[in-house]
C-alpha cells in the first residue's frame, strides 16, 4: 500500500467516527436552550455571576435544573430565589458529605510488649 491509499483509508475511518459520535456542541446547545426556557432573566444573571466565582457550582446547578426539566418537575420559570435555594441545598449537601470522624489515639507509654 502506498501513502495515498493509507490516507484515503484514514480519512474514511475518521469520517465514520465523526458520524457515529454525536458532537458535544449539540449537547451544550440543547442544555443552553433548555436553561433559557426554564430560567427568568434574573435567575440567568444570578447563575452567570455564580459561574464567574464558582464554575463547578454553576455547572452543578445547571445539571440539576436540566435533570428537573427532563423529569418534568418544573411547571414554571425559575426565579432568582429558586436559584438561591438550589445553591443553598448544594452547599448543605457538601457540608454533610465533608463531615469526617477523626480518631485521636493516644500513644501507649506502657512498654509491656516484652
Amino acid at each position: 500500500m502506498d501513502d495515498s491509499e493509507l490516507n484515503a483509508i484514514r480519512q474514511a475511518r475518521l469520517a465514520e467516527l465523526q458520524k457515529s459520535k454525536p458532537p458535544a456542541n449539540d449537547v451544550s446547545e440543547m442544555k443552553v436552550s433548555m436553561l433559557s426556557q426554564a430560567l427568568e432573566n434574573s435567575a440567568r444573571e444570578r447563575l452567570s455571576r455564580v459561574r464567574i466565582v464558582r464554575p463547578d457550582r454553576a455547572e452543578a446547578v445547571e445539571n440539576y435544573i436540566v435533570k428537573l426539566i427532563s423529569m418534568g418537575s418544573i411547571a414554571r420559570k425559575l426565579t432568582e430565589d429558586d436559584i438561591v435555594e438550589i445553591l443553598q441545598g448544594l452547599s448543605r449537601d457538601e457540608k454533610t458529605q465533608s463531615n469526617k470522624i477523626v480518631f485521636n489515639r493516644r500513644d501507649d507509654s506502657d512498654s509491656d510488649f516484652d
